[in-house]
């Protein structure tokens, strides 16, 4: 971490890159561009071979055991996140 002006802590993401930052990101998005194509002919290989059936029927079985075994929730949990919102608007 570096210092900045008013003598804060400043995160490595707001402070320009190195050369050799530089030249390690570079070769990352190279080897994604080459793993990408591969990843993908995988994926569609994957969704092609699977059994829909099989797994929709296995999803229900867990669906009607997680609602079995959890207690309902009174609230969506949508206060709390507009609440952590306000206190992050106010930073």
């Amino acid at each position: 971490m570096l210092r900045s002006l008013d003598n804060r802590l400043t995160p490595a993401i707001f402070r320009p890159m190195t050369e050799a930052e530089k030249a390690n990101m570079l070769k990352s998005i190279d080897a994604w561009k080459r793993a990408g194509p591969e990843l993908e002919k995988q994926r569609r290989a994957d969704i092609r071979a699977s059994d829909t059936v099989s797994a929709i029927q296995s999803m229900t079985l867990l669906f009607r055991d997680a609602v079995k075994h959890s207690p309902a929730r009174l609230t969506s949990g949508l206060v709390e996140q507009q609440r952590w919102f306000m206190k992050l608007r106010a930073v």
